[in-house]
């Protein structure tokens, strides 16, 4: 009898999190006027991509590389900084509209996946998506660096 992977469930929830934000960057991409903003959504799908690349790898590999990973580190509970952009500008710069859109979308996504490790009932999913927050929060402060210059 096959043994089936208990964290493939939540592993394609992430990815599939993952496949709906790159179709919004790249959905913005398509009507975004200004080569900086288009640069930036080209920026945020490559980040993106690296994230689905990644989730794919640990559906075949597995996780226990990234639960070492998650151990070592001293903010794995940390909420990242959710205060928006130039909230002044926001109609009228389209990079900052752009910047708080994907901000917004991606405090929710770490939020839900901080929510579901302390719901978890087991500590290998509680640490997957424990893991996954982490990644979102990566990507958020390369967000914050990346629209912090405008």
């Amino acid at each position: 009898m096959a043994q089936t992977d208990p964290l493939r469930p939540m592993l394609k929830l992430a990815l599939s999190t993952a496949m709906s934000e790159l179709e919004l960057f790249l959905s913005l991409s398509e009507t975004a006027e200004m080569l900086e903003v288009k640069t930036l959504l080209g920026y945020l799908v490559e980040s993106e991509s690296w994230l689905i690349e990644k989730l794919r790898h640990m559906m075949i590999t597995g996780i226990v590389d990234e639960l070492e990973e998650l151990s070592s580190l001293d903010d794995r509970d940390a909420i990242p900084d959710s205060t928006p952009f130039a909230p002044t500008r926001v109609e009228t710069d389209p990079r900052i509209f752009v910047c708080n859109k994907v901000l917004s979308e991606s405090i929710k996504t770490c939020t839900l996946y901080l929510r579901l490790a302390t719901r978890a009932k087991s500590d290998l999913v509680s640490g997957l998506f424990e893991y996954l927050a982490y990644l979102k929060r990566q990507q958020i402060y390369q967000l914050r660096r990346a629209c912090g210059r405008y």
